[in-house]
């Protein structure tokens, strides 16, 4: 038997962006000047693997940046060992500032190492909220998907298989200084990644909204975050238009910056859990629709009218909007009920829930959930 999470109710509501956005098709081409301009003399490079092993570097920067030492591969959800030769390979060559080209995965790496780089011991000695020694070494972000928002974000999450929940790093300048939004290095995304993000991201945008920390700051970027996934985000995924992509890199930027700063709630608190092998933005995809219908008769009007969109952008989109048959087994959905129960997330939804309503979720989202849960 389990009883209703009780949310706690707010005294107070914090709003922060500490990075300088640059936005904009070909704005990719200032990198060398941000590296000088935030005095950056040795840079270590974190990149997507997929990125690297297609050669889409080569592509989009100059031969001078490029060919910048070490050049660090990160692998879709880095585990602490790969993070930690990551940190490695940063000290031995004395860099004293990291570039980070890629999607969250990438732009969560690069955040530890720079972390690491100006702090003493493991990325874990950090896990928690506000545990930095010192400021993180500087660092420049481009992302190549538009989902996480990681490039505005103070939070960096790491998966090591075996823990009930992500390791979450949380710090005030931990966020990077700078991004660059160029819509143009989403052209050659696989579909399948691509349309994963921009649901995370559209999770984003709906989890500030139906968040208990919202304000008029966040209503304002997530309404219009989501608005423009709404409205856009069909023609970036099916045509690659170049001002479509640009407009969802922006959104997806908008939507962690609401985010980030409401908190999220329990899309994601049913998705912290390592060890189910299913990526984090399609799940949110799967479970975002069956959400929305349980928060909808606690939202506001136009936030109502919003959500209720969803289902055409989900047909625009191809998506079935939940799990293939057998694909969250009994065990996976069982990961995902035990991650959220204490998880800050869940306590953030605008509506109580039980283990009980939290399975059903699941099963509306096609999860498989045993028979006496």
């Amino acid at each position: 038997m389990t009883s209703h999470i009780q949310p706690p109710v707010p005294s107070s509501r914090r709003f922060a962006c500490e990075t300088r956005v640059v936005s904009g098709l070909g704005c990719i081409s200032t990198l060398a000047n941000e590296i000088k301009f935030n005095k950056i003399t040795k840079p270590a490079l974190v990149v997507d693997a997929g990125i690297a092993n297609a050669g889409l570097l080569e592509q989009w920067l100059t031969q001078h940046v490029s060919s910048i030492t070490p050049c660090i591969s990160c692998p879709v959800n880095p585990n602490l060992d790969q993070v930690q030769q990551g940190v490695n390979e940063a000290k031995s060559d004395s860099c004293d500032g990291v570039v980070i080209i890629g999607g969250g995965s990438a732009i969560c790496m690069g955040k530890a190492i720079a972390i690491c780089l100006a702090n003493p011991g493991h990325i874990l000695d950090y896990e928690g909220n506000e545990r930095l020694k010192a400021s993180p070494a500087p660092t420049i972000c481009v992302p190549t998907t538009a989902g996480s928002g990681s490039e505005v974000s103070r939070v960096l999450v790491l998966h090591e298989r075996g823990r009930r929940q992500e390791i979450i790093v949380r710090a005030m300048g931990s966020e990077p200084r700078v991004a660059l939004l160029d819509g143009n290095l989403l052209k050659s995304a696989p579909r399948q990644p691509l349309l994963d993000a921009g649901l995370d991201a559209v999770t984003h945008a709906c989890e500030s909204l139906w968040s208990r920390n919202r304000s008029i700051i966040t209503d304002a970027l997530a309404e219009k975050a989501l608005e423009t996934f709404l409205d856009r985000f069909p023609t970036a995924l099916n045509y690659r238009d170049p001002k479509a992509l640009q407009d969802i890199i922006e959104a997806s930027c908008a939507a962690n910056l609401a985010c980030g700063n409401t908190g999220l709630a329990l899309c994601h608190a049913m998705n912290t859990a390592p060890d189910v092998p299913l990526a984090h933005g399609y799940v949110n995809g799967c479970t975002l629709p069956a959400v929305a219908a349980f928060n909808r008769p606690h939202m506001d009007e136009r936030h109502q009218k919003l959500i209720d969109r969803l289902p055409k952008l989900y047909r625009e989109l191809n998506c079935s909007g939940s799990f293939a048959d057998g694909e969250c087994d009994e065990n996976n959905t069982e990961l995902f009920v035990d991650g959220s129960r204490d998880h800050p997330f869940r306590h953030n939804n605008i509506r109580e829930t039980t283990d009980a309503e939290c399975y059903e979720l699941l099963r509306q989202s096609g999860a498989v959930v045993a028979a006496a849960s």
